[in-house]
């Protein structure tokens, strides 16, 4: 039990550090990256068009280019009095990356993008016109009409899925400075920090992996008792009903169903095979529903007291004995002996 609630505990302290570290490798990523720094830019509508009147001016000029496109959220989140509206910069992403690539067409692509923000700037415009009346019941249809021009055309806001994760996302990112912060790291050594812990992480859940496949190895096999012969069942019978006698009722319960899979094999209805794990076992039971049965409900037992860890209790013991005596490993002779 100790093993079981130690290896649980592993478990937790490993993906805690598989969070942390993703994190931090996700912030790291995204610092270096030249993709957009943020998935949406939250703003009100003069906000917004303030927006649209900067990236206008900036387009003007060469050097300000690439400097624009990094820092470029992949969404506008306005929001109004008649709700929010979502406006897609991926026309701009792509205008932008082209103003980078091809100079020999720069005036043509700035002109587009000048036409484009100013029709989205004069929208805007409207839309702050119409709120503003008394009445604007109609607002949202009018909202509507307004994004339904060529302008919004093929332009599609995230989902609210991906709204949640950006939100999420710079929650974390804000923690994540104000700890560096603190420790008073400046970007680089952050930087190193931060894929330090993405290594551990990766190192730690290397670990447990190996480890839990190799405890399943070793599960494959059951364990070669010193002076037990292996192919016979009333050895292993005997076995159990001494250990209960001790009050060792894990160790019955073990060799109980290990008495079991023997008599099996001396009946012909499993071949004998010691890597053989107790599933696969009652899978080559299927022409034997009876017997199939019986030990389906003894390999349950089993597998929570050997496997799991659980506490043998003398009413497991209980069980197990009288699973042996349905398949016929306790036979009066074994019982009289055990008790002499």
């Amino acid at each position: 039990m100790l093993r079981s609630f130690a290896n649980h505990r592993f478990v937790a302290i490993v993906l805690s550090i598989a969070v942390c570290g993703l994190f931090l490798g996700v912030s790291v990523w995204a610092q270096q990256s030249r993709a957009p720094a943020n998935l949406l830019l939250e703003l009100d509508l003069p906000g917004y068009e303030a927006e649209l009147d900067r990236i206008a001016s900036d387009v003007q000029h060469h050097e300000a280019i690439p400097r624009l496109r990094q820092a470029l959220p992949r969404i506008w989140h306005v929001r109004t009095s008649e709700g929010a509206v979502d406006l897609s910069t991926l026309w701009l992403s792509s205008d932008l990356q082209k103003l980078e690539q091809e100079p020999a067409k720069y005036d043509v692509v700035a002109s587009r993008v000048r036409s484009q923000l100013a029709a989205m700037h004069k929208a805007a415009t409207e839309l702050e016109v119409v709120l503003q009346r008394p009445s604007s019941s109609g607002a949202r249809e009018r909202l509507d009409k307004i994004l339904d021009r060529r302008e919004f055309a093929g332009e599609q806001g995230p989902s609210q899925l991906e709204l949640l994760r950006a939100r999420i996302a710079g929650w974390i990112q804000r923690q994540l400075f104000r700890l560096l912060s603190r420790l008073h790291l400046g970007a680089q050594a952050g930087n190193a920090l931060s894929w330090a812990i993405v290594a551990v992480t990766f190192l730690s859940l290397c670990y447990w992996i190996i480890q839990n496949l190799a405890r399943r190895s070793r599960l494959r096999q059951p364990p070669a008792e010193v002076g037990r012969p292996w192919n016979d069942s009333r050895e292993w019978a005997r076995d159990a009903l001494a250990a209960a006698e001790r009050g060792d009722y894990r160790e019955a319960v073990h060799c109980a169903y290990w008495a079991a899979i023997l008599q099996l094999e001396t009946r012909g209805m499993l071949k004998r095979d010691r890597a053989r794990t107790p599933r696969e076992s009652l899978r080559l039971l299927d022409p034997h529903p009876r017997e199939q049965k019986l030990l389906h409900e003894f390999t349950l037992l089993f597998e929570l007291v050997w496997y799991g860890y659980r506490p043998a209790s003398a009413n497991d013991w209980s069980n197990a004995r009288t699973h042996m005596e349905n398949m016929g490993c306790l036979t009066p002779s074994i019982a009289a002996i055990a008790n002499s």
